[in-house]
């Protein structure tokens, strides 16, 4: 049988008993209300911007995830796609595929150089029961900056994704001047020759991937150097990488995530927004080597709750399937106390932010304000919800540094609820600090970018 990482830290297979962590009463963050803001319009015409960058000469570029970057002057959207993906791209208008990230280089101004990443189609290559491709590609930039050098497409990666949603895929770029990638566990976990003995694509198992770090390259954070291609690979692995040298894929800087769907750094500290299954909303500050505990955790809570203080002797690692109302399979047993990762010695990361979920929510990672046009909201994490009417929330650091931080709901002026009344998609920090919303009412055409700006 492969073996899993199940617990995926060095050291864990040697560990005899698993420690209970006592979160089950586990709560949000409390809330209060925050300042109210207007939303600014910066582009419109685009249909579903995930993704915004700014150029050295002041120009925008919305990627949409529909298959194209767009580029955005002083006198509006340029007709023309800045970069088309379209004949390359595996669309899915109702799930979650399509071109879902890009970031400029940081030294940008000097080699012309961005980076996008998006579905394509499965390679003759991979197996059969793969989903699609999931690619980061390099292009390169004209020197009037009005669109890519043809040809100038360089893959860098290329993931087999199992499944067509939980696909996460933000890019960005470090203070250290590495790449950073949020991978999902693409809704199923990887291939497995476990219980069976034989070749079995386990579809019930879902979440599972994210765990394993030694077969694929799901549910966490990436970190890679684009610029130093190295042996058969067109990138370099930093050497302080928490798997360098360990059992398990050397790409790996975080892992234990569902669908870190969009990312963001502030300084030196990642923030990651993790969208939940059925409970809550959570959003972490990773440091390397963390391991945020999906799907033995949804959030700081234990999947499933169980009673703690139970042995989980009878209950061995390799039969765990939590969710036994979605697949009818019966004969794998739940955790019955929620374990750490190494028999007690680390603790599985705990969010910093986490709200419950009222019906179908998802959570929208976001930036640290750092602009001059909100006083009130300087240095606290701006971010939101999905699904409209969309809250938008501002959660600052407390001096204590106790978790889960506080947040404040921002309320949105001139709209009746008081919130985004559109699918809010992604978020972007100009050079300034200011921070932008990329929203959408779902429809061509209807995708818009707003800079926040006091009410």
């Amino acid at each position: 049988m492969r073996r899993r990482r199940f617990l995926a830290l060095a050291g864990a297979a040697g560990s005899t008993a698993l420690a209970g962590c006592t979160i089950e009463a586990a709560s949000e963050s409390e809330r209060g209300q925050g300042p109210t803001i207007t939303l600014e319009p910066v582009v419109d015409g685009v249909t579903f911007p995930t993704g915004l960058a700014f150029l050295p000469n002041g120009d925008h570029l919305v990627a949409d995830r529909f298959g194209v970057v767009m580029r955005h002057t002083g006198e509006g959207l340029v007709e023309r796609p800045f970069l088309d993906l379209r004949d390359r791209i595996d669309l899915d208008p109702d799930g979650e595929k399509g071109l879902l990230g890009m970031a400029l280089h940081p030294e940008f101004a000097d080699n012309r150089r961005f980076y996008v990443r998006y579905s394509a189609p499965r390679r003759e290559w991979m197996d059969e029961r793969r989903s699609h491709t999931a690619v980061l590609s390099e292009f390169e930039v004209t020197a009037d900056l009005t669109g890519v050098v043809p040809d100038s497409e360089r893959i860098v990666l290329e993931i087999p994704e199992p499944g067509a949603q939980h696909n996460a895929g933000d890019l960005a770029f470090g203070p250290d001047g590495y790449l950073y990638a949020s991978l999902g566990d693409g809704q199923r976990s990887d291939l497995d020759e476990k219980a069976t003995g034989e070749d079995t694509f386990w579809w019930y198992e879902q979440g599972t991937a994210a765990q394993n770090t030694e077969d694929n390259l799901l549910g966490g954070i990436l970190r890679i150097d684009p610029d130093d291609p190295s042996g058969d690979r067109e990138y370099g692995i930093p050497s302080d990488n928490p798997l360098v040298g360990e059992p398990g894929r050397e790409e790996y800087y975080a892992w234990g995530l569902r669908n870190p769907f969009r990312i963001s750094f502030d300084g030196e500290d990642l923030y990651v927004g993790d969208v939940g299954e059925h409970t809550r909303e959570s959003v972490y500050l990773v440091e390397a080597g963390d391991n945020c505990g999906w799907p033995v955790l949804e959030g700081s809570s234990c999947s499933p709750p169980a009673p703690l203080g139970q042995s989980l002797a009878d209950n061995p690692l390799n039969v765990f399937n939590p969710r036994t109302w979605q697949t009818q399979v019966n004969r794998i047993s739940p955790y019955k106390v929620c374990p750490t990762p190494d028999g007690g010695s680390r603790d599985f990361r705990t969010p910093i932010v986490e709200y419950l979920r009222p019906g179908s929510r998802a959570v929208t990672g976001g930036f640290v304000y750092r602009g001059d046009r909100i006083p009130e909201l300087q240095g606290q994490y701006v971010f939101g919800d999905f699904i409209p009417p969309a809250p938008l929330f501002a959660a600052g650091r407390p001096g204590d540094g106790s978790r889960p931080w506080p947040l404040q709901e921002l309320a949105v002026d001139d709209t009746d609820s008081g919130r985004v009344n559109e699918l809010l998609i992604s978020f972007a920090r100009d050079p300034d600090g200011e921070v932008y919303l990329l929203t959408s009412q779902g429809g061509e055409g209807t995708g818009k970018v707003r800079r926040l700006a006091p009410a």
